[in-house]
């Protein structure tokens, strides 16, 4: 991944970025209501200081980047359910979840885009000597995504890194390294929704950080997988975009049609 191929847009100077986040009002982010399930209404500055904060004042927290897919998900399993309503951050990265805001009448300021909003706060953490652990999917993922960033970053903390899906015994391991590395962010590309549940069962086991689901965002940074093109990406239709390049997964569009199905009935008959 070159440097000019970052999906990073700001080289500003440290002290003028962390000026600029230290200006940032989060106090009027809300949450959207959309369909029973609350979206964080927040642009991807505002994202990024609450995940400061988060830092700042400790604890473990989960942030859950949002597409209609996962939304579908979400409200059709009980304990993915649950796991959205703990999860302390939900960032609409998809387009179809603004578009759906407004269609609901409770809409949404902006789409968070999930690698602008990582490589920001990578920048961030790089700053403020913050520190990162990758848990990837396939071992070369986590190793190549480690390099990439090294590459943009240099003087990024990254405490850490593990690839493979791994069983029971080899998990204890991880979660064991991970919890003595003291990392401030764990960035956790498993897949949906296996992700999810694993940040839900392991997080138990740390005091002070913040578990973030990036899904295929690794693949993207690692240079295995391309980022969609400006087409689809100006119009938020990454997802979409990694469908028709994927056609073994096209049975999501099918899951996205039921939100859409979701969303015609509450303006027929919710919305008089």
């Amino acid at each position: 991944m070159k440097q000019n191929d970052v999906y990073y847009d700001s080289w500003k100077e440290d002290r003028d970025l962390i000026l600029e986040y230290n200006g940032i009002d989060i106090n009027d982010a809300g949450v959207s209501n959309i369909l029973g399930s609350g979206v964080d209404n927040v642009t991807r500055s505002q994202a990024i200081v609450k995940v400061m904060r988060m830092i700042e004042d400790g604890g473990v927290h989960h942030v859950i980047p949002v597409n209609p897919y996962k939304m579908v998900r979400y409200r059709g399993s009980n304990d993915l359910g649950v796991i959205y309503s703990k999860a302390d951050l939900k960032i609409a990265s998809g387009a179809g979840v603004v578009w759906a805001s407004k269609q609901v009448g409770f809409p949404l300021c902006e789409r968070v885009d999930l690698l602008s909003f990582l490589m920001e706060l990578i920048r961030l953490a790089e700053i403020k000597e913050y520190s990162i652990f990758i848990v990837g999917g396939r071992p070369e993922i986590a190793e190549q995504s480690f390099f990439n960033i090294k590459k943009s970053f240099p003087k990024i903390r990254i405490v850490g890194r593990h690839g493979g899906f791994f069983n029971k015994e080899r998990e204890t391991a991880v979660v064991e390294a991970m919890r003595k590395s003291q990392a401030n962010i764990v960035l956790v590309g498993l897949g949906f929704p296996r992700e999810d549940r694993w940040i839900d069962s392991v997080r138990d086991n740390f005091k002070n950080t913040v578990f973030i689901s990036v899904g295929g965002a690794l693949d993207i940074i690692s240079g295995d997988n391309r980022k969609a093109p400006p087409y689809f990406a100006e119009r938020g239709l990454d997802w979409y975009y990694r469908i028709i390049t994927r056609p073994w997964r096209y049975g999501r569009l099918i899951r996205v049609a039921f939100f859409d199905l979701h969303l015609l009935a509450h303006r027929l008959f919710v919305r008089r």
